[in-house]
């Protein structure tokens, strides 16, 4: 009987542990089916590294594992052995470090289909973690994840090894776009600031007679589905009608003459060319263009007449927050015809052309993807339908830029990886103009502008000029020849862009116009403060400083910024500021303190004109060390100045960042600084709110400084998922009614009291958490200026309001202006990206 049992517990341990856990034979060590699932050499990469540095789980780069090496792993490990094996990895030193970190089970997911999706291949070689996918045409369609021999939960923290080269910009020079931007891995990757080498673990663990897990089963694959070949197809036809291709998975053949051709120096490399149908099959609704994807360079020319076939892909990032693009990959066979010197003919947008959809991105509700026809009356839909084919606009108007000399130290700093996007408008006389030339969104009725496309820069663009000192509101004059794609930025997310794969003399001759810094007599008309001050007038303000220190390419910034204070802003005698970072930056040793951040700022604040007399003085709580949101390390915080010469202040700091601030029976705070609800469900993980008791003219006077969760969560107006989904409005509205909850507390106990809740609220004007911030007994300054002055920000060309200043009814019964100096908005050259609010109160 106990023979029996001791039977039957082997044959259990045998069939479970042992044959899953322990290799029992030697095993050659190389990259064979790279690409395709886990290889041998992952494996043995990705389970030294979890095992020497006690890990949950490794995602090892499958790109950093050489093709061409082989070693043999046997239970004796040779050194020479070794040797062979070490060959299978790079020798490159900054692509051999691996950084480690927390990640929850849903992100390792998400991250691990981002990276398949670069190439629709295994990107990841992984332990711990064990995954498989199936792509259909680019579009996924089945998805197995285990941790160990379990699951991996998605609600778990995991300690985690990725690659540091791939981290974030400078990480290595041949990788871009990083994980911090392609995949925003800054947003979930919580670092421990320890980085190990791939290469040494490996070592470390051949010597160290450590039984080794089977090295040759397969813990990750990422197949693709059988495709039916369906023979020649005109491109119209391979494009549909709809957004998705009807024979996206399968294999067709088509023709068409090249109107693009380039070496893709980005992420994830290779070639990539757009023909375009000889003959249209003149229904609007369908692309007679597409795009050809190519790992190897198939040596075409534009005007090239070619055949190709291949299978029809639907290329994505997040399919839930994207758009596809409609593509020919894994070609098998191209043929070349001849070269025509005259391309097929570009068609006319706007104006005198197709009409733009000039109101609303979609009317459908639902997922676009099973749209059955395209309603060119809806701006997604217009744009899908001209998808890799040639248009031309006329006297296109510039409403917003990223890159190039955006912001003032990008350009100048970062010119390997400088990148120029400019977002333009076709001619249109419809709408009304901000001063300066701009396009509002009007976000009440849902109108973000659809006839608004990019212009980006990129190996599929010539001519930007990239030191171009651009404004809101310049017109290029002329007409532009170009073609329309759906592209995936370096941020992961897609949109409509406007290529310029030929030289064009409309840009050459406006380049010519272009200066490359702004010149003296137009920063003399830059946006300022205008007021007449008495002793009595109260001058209030807010900015969202972007996530500045004081060391490194920031420093000078700061500098500027104080000087801006004093020029533009006439040194208020209360300034609120939004995402001060801590003394060190993004440097994750230290503490959260910014003491330093604020001082040199305030030393950068000339004392003269305006400013002559005024004595500032901080107002901080530092955060709890990287647990409050924002860029990691950074510990970003909102805080304020005030001018102690003309504010009395009586301090009284609360212990820890997670006290309480009470209001006492007489109606001032326990603590002075406070923060307001610290350990509520609504401020967990963000920037908690900060409110100061000050005396004015004999009045308590109580700011309240705040900077509201993002829109990162919520969904783009390319999404997808239609209409937008407003994620974040959540939490906000979470928010915003405490904060009210709190001056509603406060009056009730100070009923004289002055009020002003100012900061950056990301959210709009009539957004629903700002009409919960408002409720019956505050008021929204922005509400007092004309509308089409009512911005404080720049996203995509569309200008909108973030930041506000709201005052209760006592305050306001002393209000006198509010303005909204526009320095950043409409500028190239700027030091943030967000305008100031600023308001007078005459007591």
């Amino acid at each position: 009987m106990r023979l029996l049992t001791f039977l039957i517990l082997f044959i259990l341990v045998s069939c479970s542990e042992q044959v899953e856990k322990y290799s029992q034979e030697d095993t050659i060590i190389n990259a064979k089916g790279k690409g395709e699932k886990s290889t041998t050499a992952g494996n043995l990469i990705t389970t030294a590294v979890r095992r020497v540095h006690k890990l949950d789980a490794v995602l090892y780069p499958a790109d950093f594992i050489e093709s061409n090496a082989a070693g043999l792993f046997t239970s004796d490990r040779r050194s020479e052995d070794t040797v062979d094996i070490l060959n299978n990895y790079t020798n490159d030193k900054a692509k051999d470090q691996l950084r480690i970190g927390n990640m929850s089970g849903k992100d390792i997911k998400e991250f691990i289909i981002q990276r398949s999706r670069e190439k629709y291949e295994l990107d990841l070689e992984v332990s711990g973690v064990r995954y498989d996918l199936t792509f259909k045409g680019g579009v996924l369609i089945s998805e197995s994840f285990s941790f160990e021999n379990g699951q991996l939960e998605d609600d778990r923290n995991y300690l985690v090894a990725i690659s540091n080269a791939f981290m974030r910009p400078g990480g290595h020079r041949d990788i871009f776009p990083p994980y911090e931007f392609r995949n925003s891995i800054d947003r979930f990757f919580v670092e421990t600031n320890k980085i190990v080498s791939a290469r040494d673990s490996v070592k470390t663990f051949l010597s160290s007679g450590e039984v080794v897990p089977r090295l040759n089963r397969i813990r990750a694959r990422v197949k693709n589905t059988k495709a039916q070949n369906h023979g020649f197809k005109s491109i119209s036809k391979i494009q549909g009608i709809s957004f998705m291709s009807p024979y996206y998975g399968d294999i067709v053949t088509t023709q068409g003459i090249v109107i693009a051709f380039s070496k893709m120096k980005d992420l994830p490399g290779g070639y990539v060319a757009y023909i375009q149908s000889q003959i249209p099959d003149n229904d609007d609704r369908t692309s007679e263009g597409i795009k050809l994807y190519f790992k190897k360079n198939p040596s075409l020319k534009v005007g090239d007449l070619v055949k190709v076939t291949g299978t029809v892909y639907e290329e994505t990032g997040n399919p839930l927050n994207n758009l596809t693009t409609t593509s020919i990959r894994k070609i098998t066979n191209i043929q070349v015809f001849e070269n025509f010197k005259d391309l097929p003919p570009a068609v006319l947008i706007g104006k005198g052309g197709r009409k733009i959809p000039d109101h609303h991105h979609s009317t459908y509700v639902g997922n676009l993807s099973f749209k059955a026809s395209l309603n060119l009356k809806d701006g997604i839909d217009f744009w899908e339908s001209l998808e890799g084919m040639r248009v031309k606009i006329s006297n296109p108007r510039i409403v917003g830029f990223r890159g190039g000399k955006e912001t003032y130290d990008n350009y100048k700093t970062d010119p390997e990886r400088g990148h120029l996007t400019l977002y333009v408008m076709p001619e249109n006389t419809k709408k009304t103009l901000t001063p300066s030339g701009g396009i509002m969104a009007d976000p009440d009725s849902h109108n973000f502008n659809p006839e608004i496309i990019s212009i980006g820069s990129g190996e599929l663009t010539v001519g930007l000029k990239f030191d171009g000192m651009y404004k809101i509101g310049d017109i290029i004059p002329g007409e532009i020849e170009g073609m329309v794609t759906f592209t995936k930025n370096r941020f992961g997310e897609g949109e409509y862009r406007f290529q310029l794969p030929q030289e064009s003399p409309t840009i050459s001759a406006f380049n010519d116009t272009l200066e490359t810094e702004l010149p003296d007599e137009e920063k003399e008309k830059l946006p300022k403060f205008e007021a007449e001050l008495t002793d009595d007038s109260l001058v209030i303000a807010s900015y969202n400083i972007k996530n500045l220190s004081s060391i490194g390419k920031d420093r000078k910034r700061l500098q500027k910024t104080g000087e801006m204070i004093n020029s533009t802003l006439k040194c208020p005698d209360v300034l609120g500021l939004v995402e001060i970072q801590d003394n060190n930056g993004k440097d994750f040793s230290g503490t959260s303190k910014a003491e330093k951040t604020i001082a040199d700022l305030i030393s950068y604040v000339p004392k003269t004109g305006d400013c002559e007399g005024v004595d500032y003085v901080s107002v901080n709580i530092n955060p709890l060390s990287h647990r409050e949101g924002g860029i990691p390390g950074a510990n970003i915080r909102v805080a304020l100045i005030y001018n102690q010469n003309r504010l009395g202040f009586k301090e009284n700091p609360a212990p820890t960042p997670l006290t309480e601030t009470l209001i006492t029976p007489d109606g001032h705070l326990n603590y002075n600084p406070g923060r307001i609800y610290p350990n509520s469900e609504a401020f967990q993980h963000t920037r908690k709110s900060i409110i100061a008791e000050f005396t004015f003219k004999g009045k308590q006077l109580f700011v309240i400084v705040n900077h509201f969760n993002s829109k990162l969560s919520d969904s783009s107006h390319f999404s997808a998922i239609q209409p937008v989904v407003n994620a974040s409005e959540i939490k906000r509205a979470k928010m915003a009614e405490g904060v009210n909850r709190f001056v509603t507390r406060l009056e009730a106990r100070s009923a004289e009291s002055l009020v002003a809740v100012i900061g950056d609220f990301n959210a709009f004007l009539n957004e629903f958490p700002m009409k919960v911030l408002e409720g019956n007994n505050l008021h929204n300054l922005m509400r007092t200026i004309p509308k089409n002055d009512s911005y404080t920000t720049n996203h995509n060309g569309n200008l909108q309001s973030l930041d506000y200043i709201f005052v209760n009814k006592q305050l306001k019964k002393h209000f006198k202006s509010f303005q909204v100096p526009q320095i950043n908005s409409d500028y190239m050259d700027r030091l943030s990206d967000h305008d100031p609010v600023i308001s007078i109160f005459q007591l």
